[in-house]
C-alpha cells in the first residue's frame, strides 16, 4: 500500500504494489507468494481487479452493489461483485465501448454504446437486443420517467430511442455539428447536452423543445456536464477548465483550471455539512477543491492516463479506470468512512503503510528486440526464458543481469568513473576564477576591481580598454602633475596579491614570508665587528666605564662609520657593534668531565690479574710444579 500526503491529506493507494506474471503456472505463483515480501504485503481489494491491456469507462451499479468495468483488448465487459470482493462475469464484445448506462437498480441490465455504431442490451443471460444508429455515437443517457434512451453523436442530431415502444422516436436537433456529452439532471429532468462549438443547450425532454443556449467563453469543446442540486451547473472543457454555473445565469460563478490542456472527463460533486468540493478529472490529473472558493483540497497524479472516475458515493473510495492493466482504488478517509463491503479496510490503512514504490514486474525485466540482439539473447525466443508481450519480452531479472555483467563487464568501472568526474567537477566550481588583465590601462583595470565596480563588463567603456588611443602614460610629465602621489609598486604589489593568491590562506602565508624576508634583511644590516676595548663597554654597573658618555666610548673604540648622504639631503648613521665571543656553559662542562676521564685512566690499575687462576706444569703427563 502506498500512502500520498499532497496538502497534508492522506491518500491511499490500494492497488500499488507487485504484479503477479500471467503466464506463471499456479504452482509457481504459489513459490511466488510464499517466498516474496512484496506479494505478501499487497492488498487485493477485489480479486483480478484488472484489463488485459486498459480499461476505458467504469460505474457502479445504484443498489452500490456491484462495478461494471468495460476495457480492452481484446474488447471486454467485466462485472464485479462488491460483497463476493471478486468477479462474477466476464463478456467478450466485438468493438469497444465507447459508453454504457445501468438501467435497473442492480446489475441485471445493462445498455452499451459501441464503436461501430451499434447500440447494445444485455440481461443476466446475455445479450437481449441490439440496433444500429445512422453516426457514431458519443454519449448516452437514459430518461427513466419516460423510458427514453438519448444518444449523443458525431452529427447534430441526439437520437431517442424509447425502451417502452421499441421504436425510435423524432430525433432532437442542434445548432452544432456533434454532442459529446448527454446528461439528464435527476429533479427537475432538464436534458443537458455539451456540443463541440463550445456550448450547451438545455431541453425539456417532455416538450421536445429548447429551453435555453449556455455558452461557454473560450472553449472550443464541451467534454463533460454535471448537475448539483437543483440551480447549479458544472461544465468541463476540452482545454482543462471546470466552470460552474447557476442555471439561472450565463456568468459563471467559479472557473478552475487543471494546467494540463487535458480535456475534463468526469465531475462529481461532494456535499456535506461543513464542507463542499468539487471532484474533477482530466487524463493527468484528479483534483478535488472548494466549490465557493476553488481553494485546492488535495489532487492525485496518475503515471497512466486516466480514462474514468467512479465514486463510491458516501465513502471516500474512488475508482479509477486507465490505461493500465490495474484499475486504481484510492482512499481517502478524510472523505469518509471505508463502504460496508470493505470495512476491514480503516483498520489495515494504519497498519499497512508502505512510502516504497516498486515497479509493477520487480522479477523481470522489459526487453525489446534490439536489446535482446545487444545481449546476444535472440536464439532464446520461442523459450520458457522469454515472454513474449506486445513489442518486446519479459526475462528473468536475474538472468538479464548475469548476461549484462557478462556482456558488459567494465560497466561498474565506468559508472564509478564518471562519479569521479562529476566530484572533480563540482570541486572545480569553488576555486578562484583568475581574470585577465587589458594589455591597455592595465592599473586602471587593477583599480576598478579593487572598488568592486563592473567598468570592464560595461559595453560603453569597451574601447578604453582595447583602444590604444585612450591609454594613459603613466611616465609623461603631465601625468605626474596630475597625480604626483602614484608610485608604481602599488600597482605592482596589488597585481601581486590579485594574481598570484589563490585563497586567503594563501596570501596570508605570502604575507608572513615576506615580513620574514625583512627580517632577515635587517639582521643582515646589523654587522658584527671586534672593539678593543670590549671590558669597557660591557661592563659592570658602577665601574669607571659605565660614567664616560656613550659618544666617548664609541668614539675610542671607532665603531661609527662615515656619514652617508642620500639624494634628498637627509642623513643617517650606521653603528656596528659584535658582541663579545661567550663560551657556552656546556662547552666548559665537557671540556672539564674529558679532562677528569683522562685524570682517572692514567690513576687506576687493572685487577685483572687478581681474578686469573695460576697453571700448574705438566712434563708427559705428570705435574712437575
Amino acid at each position: 500500500m502506498q500512502v500520498l500526503n499532497p496538502n497534508d491529506v492522506k491518500i491511499y493507494n490500494l492497488t500499488h504494489g507487485k504484479s503477479i506474471p500471467d503466464w506463471l503456472s499456479d504452482r509457481k505463483k504459489r513459490l511466488l507468494l510464499k517466498s516474496d515480501v512484496g506479494l505478501q504485503k499487497r492488498i487485493q481489494l477485489i480479486q483480478e481487479f484488472e484489463m488485459p491491456i486498459s480499461s476505458q469507462k467504469i460505474g457502479i451499479t445504484p443498489d452500490k452493489t456491484h462495478i461494471y468495468v468495460s476495457g480492452v483488448y481484446p474488447p471486454r465487459l467485466r462485472c464485479f461483485d462488491t460483497k463476493q470482493l471478486s468477479m462474477k462475469f466476464e463478456r467478450g464484445m466485438d468493438h469497444e465501448v465507447v459508453a454504457f448506462h445501468i438501467l435497473s437498480d442492480d446489475w441485471k441490465k445493462i445498455v452499451l454504446l459501441q464503436s461501430n455504431r451499434y447500440i447494445e442490451f444485455q440481461t443476466q443471460d446475455g445479450i437481449y437486443y441490439k440496433t444500429r444508429i445512422p453516426t457514431f455515437g458519443r454519449d448516452l443517457c437514459y430518461y427513466n420517467r419516460a423510458a427514453e434512451l438519448f444518444i449523443g453523436a458525431s452529427g447534430s442530431q441526439v437520437y431517442r430511442l424509447n425502451l417502452c415502444k421499441g421504436t425510435f422516436m423524432n430525433p432532437i436537433d442542434t445548432l452544432s455539428t456533434g454532442v459529446n456529452v448527454t446528461h439528464i439532471h435527476p429533479q427537475h429532468s432538464l436534458l443537458m447536452l455539451g456540443t463541440d462549438s463550445g456550448t450547451v443547450e438545455c431541453w425539456d425532454p417532455r416538450s421536445r423543445t429548447r429551453s435555453a443556449i449556455l455558452t461557454v467563453s473560450d472553449a472550443k469543446n464541451i467534454t463533460c456536464v454535471k448537475s448539483n442540486k437543483i440551480l447549479e451547473l458544472g461544465v468541463g472543457t476540452e482545454e482543462g477548465q471546470v466552470i460552474l454555473y447557476d442555471i439561472r445565469s450565463t456568468k459563471p460563478i467559479l472557473s478552475k483550471d487543471h494546467y494540463y490542456e487535458k480535456p475534463i472527463n468526469s465531475i462529481h460533486f461532494y456535499n456535506s455539512d461543513s464542507e463542499n468540493y468539487v471532484i474533477s478529472a482530466c487524463s493527468r490529473s484528479f483534483k478535488i477543491w472548494h466549490k465557493d472558493t476553488g481553494k485546492p483540497f488535495t489532487a492525485i497524479e496518475s503515471d497512466e492516463d486516466i480514462c474514468d472516475v467512479a465514486w463510491y458515493e458516501g465513502s471516500g473510495m474512488f475508482f479509477f479506470a486507465n490505461e493500465g492493466q490495474k484499475m486504481k482504488t484510492y482512499f481517502i478517509p478524510s472523505l469518509g468512512p471505508a463502504p460496508k463491503w470493505c470495512w476491514f479496510l480503516d483498520n489495515l490503512t494504519e497498519e499497512l503503510e508502505e512510502n516504497t514504490e516498486n515497479v509493477v514486474y520487480d522479477d523481470y525485466k522489459f526487453v525489446t528486440n534490439e536489446e535482446l540482439d545487444s545481449l546476444g539473447l535472440t536464439h532464446l525466443i520461442g523459450t520458457n526464458y522469454l515472454r513474449a508481450y506486445m513489442h518486446g519480452f519479459f526475462i528473468d531479472m536475474k538472468l538479464y543481469r548475469e548476461v549484462k555483467e557478462i556482456v558488459n563487464p567494465f560497466a561498474f568501472e565506468e559508472y564509478k568513473k564518471g562519479l569521479v568526474d562529476k566530484k572533480l567537477q563540482s570541486q572545480m566550481k569553488d576555486r578562484v576564477e583568475v581574470k585577465k588583465l587589458p594589455t591597455i590601462n592595465k592599473s586602471l583595470a587593477l583599480k576598478d576591481m579593487h572598488k568592486g565596480s563592473k567598468l570592464l563588463e560595461d559595453d560603453r567603456f569597451g574601447s578604453l580598454f582595447t583602444n590604444p588611443d585612450f591609454e594613459v602614460d603613466e611616465e609623461s610629465e603631465q601625468f605626474k602633475l596630475i597625480n604626483p602621489t602614484v608610485r608604481k609598486h602599488e600597482t605592482k604589489s596589488s597585481e601581486f596579491t590579485l594574481y598570484n593568491s589563490a585563497s586567503d590562506a594563501e596570501a596570508s602565508e605570502e604575507e608572513e614570508t615576506v615580513a620574514q624576508v625583512k627580517k632577515v634583511k635587517r639582521k643582515r644590516e646589523m654587522k658584527l665587528v671586534s672593539c678593543e676595548n670590549e671590558s669597557a663597554l660591557y661592563s659592570k654597573k658602577g665601574s669607571v666605564a659605565t660614567s664616560i658618555p656613550l659618544g666617548q666610548r664609541l668614539s675610542e673604540n671607532k665603531t661609527v662609520d662615515s656619514a652617508q648622504t642620500q639624494l634628498f639631503g637627509a642623513r643617517e648613521m650606521k653603528v656596528e657593534i659584535r658582541e663579545p665571543e661567550k663560551k657556552s656553559h656546556r662547552s666548559t662542562r665537557t671540556e672539564e668531565m674529558k679532562q677528569h676521564q683522562t685524570e682517572r685512566r692514567q690513576l687506576g690499575r687493572s685487577a685483572s690479574g687478581l681474578l686469573r687462576k695460576q697453571r700448574g706444569k705438566f712434563w708427559r703427563g705428570r705435574k712437575v710444579g
